[in-house]
Formats: C-alpha cells, sequence, structure tokens
C-alpha cells in the first residue's frame, strides 16, 4: 500500500521540514510531525476508497511562526487533490484545529487534523 507514501508526497509539497511519527532530537524549528490513521472503505465489490485521517503537529519558538506553517500546511493540504505517488487524492478536509504552549520544550503548538479520500 503506497497510501503512507502519498501522503508524506502530499505533505513534503508543503515547503515546511515534515517528519512521520517523530521528529528527530536536535531539530531546528519550524518543524511538521505527522501520523496516519487508514481506514478502508468496504463496499460489495471489495475495498473501495480509502478514508485516512491525518494529524499534524506543527512545532515553532514563536506563536506567529507557527500560525504562518500552520497557514502554509492548510493551503498545501485543504482542497487538495491529484496524484501522489500512483494514488489517487479524491478530496482534503480539515477536520479540526487546536493550538497550545509546551512549556517543557518552550515551543508553540498548532495540531490540524484533515480527513482525505484515496482511491
Amino acid at each position: 500500500m503506497s497510501i503512507r507514501k502519498a501522503v508524506y508526497d502530499l505533505l513534503n509539497d508543503s515547503e515546511a521540514d515534515v517528519y512521520p511519527l517523530i521528529a528527530p532530537q536536535e531539530l531546528k524549528v519550524p518543524y511538521v510531525v505527522f501520523s496516519l490513521r487508514i481506514d478502508p472503505i468496504r463496499t460489495q465489490d471489495g475495498i473501495g476508497p480509502w478514508n485516512v485521517n491525518v494529524t499534524l503537529d506543527i512545532f515553532a519558538n514563536s506563536l506567529s511562526a507557527t500560525i504562518g506553517l500552520a497557514d502554509t500546511m492548510f493551503a498545501g493540504v485543504e482542497a487538495a487533490t491529484g496524484i501522489y505517488d500512483t494514488e489517487t487524492l479524491m478530496v482534503a478536509n480539515l477536520v479540526s484545529e487546536d493550538g497550545d504552549y509546551l512549556e517543557d520544550l518552550d515551543k508553540y503548538i498548532i495540531t490540524q487534523e484533515y480527513q482525505l479520500f484515496f482511491t
């Protein structure tokens, strides 16, 4: 299944440093860490489209930098369509967004959740 690779390609088109699941220790901010939940949509003919929930954790040292990168990710993902690593992305929609300040890391974070449908 190349859904994971397709999502990685989509996110890397956003001109941000994007990492799956965890970021390297000595990483300079800003950066994005993403995780996936992939659910097949079953039909009478077998597996139809794939429902993919993507969570983006966007980190930066200042609130304005975090907001700027969150806006960049939104512009690159929301309503995206096309072919990514042989998979056809039908639609991508923002589901939710929230933010916080992580005192132990001294970083701001904005978390965005998207729902993507691949065929």
